[in-house]
């Protein structure tokens, strides 16, 4: 039961980490708009081309690392939160498996260096940060 319990924690947490993940990134896609003709959903190519070409606005390629940021620490929190035991464990699973995602669109798609690096950074940190929250939050009430 404890397993169960587990998974469920863990799916609740990326299902968070990816609601926040696609709301930042819809967030910076509207503050910053692709080139026209660039359709990352329909067409990654066409986002691929546009990167290669340096034409995608480095705030839209901010916004991605901060997607990825909030994800991680939402998604991390809720893990956190929701565990009975090991929760720093429940929001680093979480924080990894949403690397995982990151990690296959750096290979999909080519990135600049920065934002290589800083994918690879962020995600494991932030889950940290938001499963020390939810300790913090769960032990003081």
């Amino acid at each position: 039961m404890a397993m169960l319990r587990s998974l469920g924690v863990v799916v609740a947490g990326l299902v968070i980490g990816f609601v926040l993940v696609m709301a930042f990134e819809l967030a910076g896609m509207r503050l910053f708009p692709l080139p026209a003709g660039v359709d990352p959903m329909g067409d990654p190519e066409s986002l691929a081309r546009a990167m290669q070409a340096g034409q995608v606005p480095l705030g839209a390629m901010v916004f991605v690392i901060l997607a990825y940021a909030a994800g991680s620490f939402g998604g991390g929190w809720v893990a956190a939160r929701l565990a009975a035991a090991r929760k720093l464990r429940h929001a680093l699973v979480v924080g990894g498996v949403l690397m995982l995602a990151g990690v296959s669109n750096l290979v999909t798609i080519p990135h600049p260096t920065w934002m290589v690096i800083a994918t690879l950074v962020v995600f494991l940190p932030l889950a940290y940060a938001g499963g020390r929250l939810a300790q913090r939050g769960a032990a003081g009430g």
